[in-house]
């Protein structure tokens, strides 16, 4: 053979990635609002989440209906919410929760004592832990184990495929959340401002009182305690309701993200959907 003759063969081109027509957070949403009746069933589940422990099975909930789209499914929002399984999941899903934030809040107390860069890594991290958790719920749901969700070499390999598609599913639901409580709380603490200056006169009758009977007392702090606990109850179960439309979206987002960027978590186990 003539080596300079020679014309070496062409080599195939490398398969080009999937074009998506959709974010991961625009197909979530979608899902999400296919169903008929989304936002009651969504309500419900935030009620759910306002009830420690029995706040599991919102979790659970969520992350075995989005389980199914890495492997095809798009069905609707399931009708039945509290079952053991949601139950079990959702308490593993608060596991892996607890342990990636005891770690993320020793390594942003460390940070934190650095003047102003300090807190800025704290933030970092912050919102790293909370990108970290619902991925490493995501990998357990796949497998149906706890132990799949620890697997941080496997989620970190998968997570470098795409940061940009994953972040956003995630940050930018919570951060709409964030938003609403702002707004929220400030409008709570002013109306609880305009009690307490609404029970002004009655402070002062008292005040002025040089010996305050037990029903001036009472009366006083029913006026101060009563707006406060109720402002107060309200505000947690809007945040709480919040919440789950937020969580709703970034754990159904998570999924499409898996199933576009780490389709090898669909072998993890078998779909039971």
């Amino acid at each position: 053979m003539d080596p300079m003759n020679y014309t070496p063969p062409v080599q195939p081109a490398p398969a080009p990635s999937p074009a998506y027509t959709t974010s991961c957070l625009k197909a979530a949403w979608e899902d999400v609002k296919a169903t008929p009746n989304y936002i009651s069933r969504l309500l419900v589940l935030g009620l759910i989440m306002c009830v420690p422990i029995l706040n599991f099975v919102a979790a659970g909930y969520l992350l075995f209906w989005s389980r199914e789209v890495p492997f095809g499914g798009r069905s609707l929002l399931p009708q039945k919410i509290v079952t053991g399984k949601n139950f079990e999941y959702g308490f593993y899903a608060f596991v892996l929760t607890l342990v990636v934030g005891l770690v993320g809040g020793i390594i942003g107390g460390i940070f934190c004592w650095i003047p102003f860069i300090g807190w800025v890594v704290s933030i970092a991290v912050s919102l790293a832990t909370y990108v970290a958790g619902i991925i490493m719920q995501m990998r357990m749901i796949m497998g149906q184990s706890l132990g799949d969700g620890f697997n941080v070499k496997d989620i970190w390999e998968k997570a470098r495929r795409n940061w940009g598609q994953l972040f956003a599913v995630t940050l930018i639901p919570m951060a709409i959340v964030i938003g609403i409580s702002l707004v929220l709380s400030i409008v709570v603490f002013s109306i609880m401002f305009l009690c307490i200056m609404g029970a002004a006169p009655t402070i002062a009758a008292i005040g002025g009182a040089a010996d305050p009977s037990f029903a001036q007392i009472m009366s006083l702090i029913a006026a101060l305690a009563g707006p406060m606990i109720f402002c107060t109850l309200i505000l947690y179960v809007v945040l709480s309701v919040a919440e789950t439309f937020a969580e709703a979206v970034a754990i159904r987002g998570v999924a499409h993200w898996v199933a576009r960027y780490a389709p090898e978590w669909t072998t993890l186990s078998a779909p039971r959907y």
